[in-house]
């Protein structure tokens, strides 16, 4: 997988270890468990993703932006971004790379992933601030003196009032990037990656997908099915 790829994606299939919120500000610590709760509770939703880098920690300069989509059924979960596939039951996470056209088995023991983990961001982030506007709580989180080597030193979260998911994350990225600029060449400079999230909650159809849709076999003989011919299966559960 590509670094832009991963870059990406990480936010999705990384930060997921279980943590307690501990000492927030009073005010934004309600906010983030009603957050937390809808996420855990709500069995089953769609959620559109907007992706886009922006040069600078201010402005309107885009460097980058891309679509994605999150679908969450119970005990399943499937983030298509990139030309990528994150797809995980209950039991085993696929990511599937289409441009190098390989897919990665392995075995999880955790809950399904949610398009955003707030409980992932408390292990590195503080409260800092809440504002609000007519519809949103508007959380800023900042970096604990205690954590290092984190991608952003700032976070802005755009909680929606009435069901408490996430509309829109702002994450203000700690180190420069190359931003191409004309002629093919680049300038180092820092950036801010926007999420928007557009949430539907009105899912009536179960989702019929299963591991044997994408893979065969078991261990050194795991194969990738006909619909996948050519791609490489890398299954990390023999490690």
């Amino acid at each position: 997988m590509n670094r832009t790829k991963t870059y990406y994606l990480v936010f999705f299939i990384l930060l997921t270890p279980l943590v307690f919120f501990g000492q927030e500000k009073n005010d934004i610590k309600p906010i983030l468990e009603k957050v937390t709760s809808f996420y855990d509770t709500t069995s089953r939703y769609n959620v559109a993703i907007k992706q886009t880098l922006l040069r600078g920690k201010t402005g309107n300069n885009i460097s980058e932006s891309y679509s994605g989509n999150f679908t969450k059924d119970k005990r399943y979960s499937k983030l298509e971004l990139l030309n990528s596939e994150v797809v995980e039951f209950s039991e085993v996470r696929l990511v599937i790379d289409h441009d190098s056209k390989a897919i990665e088995y392995n075995k999880i023991s955790r809950g399904v992933s949610t398009p955003i983990d707030i409980n992932g961001f408390l292990k590195y982030y503080e409260g800092a601030s809440l504002k609000s506007n007519e519809k949103q709580w508007i959380c800023e989180l900042i970096v604990k003196p205690s954590a290092t080597f984190v991608p952003c030193d700032k976070i802005l979260l755009y909680i929606n009032k009435d069901y408490h998911f996430v509309e829109k994350q702002v994450l203000f990225l700690s180190r420069e990037l190359p931003f191409k600029i004309e002629d093919g060449k680049t300038e180092q400079d820092f950036g801010r990656l926007e999420i928007t999230f557009t949430h539907d909650l009105t899912m009536s159809d179960k989702v019929n997908d299963k591991v044997s849709n994408y893979v065969q076999g078991s261990g050194s003989n795991m194969t990738s099915v006909k619909k996948y011919k050519g791609y490489k299966v890398v299954n990390l559960s023999n490690k």
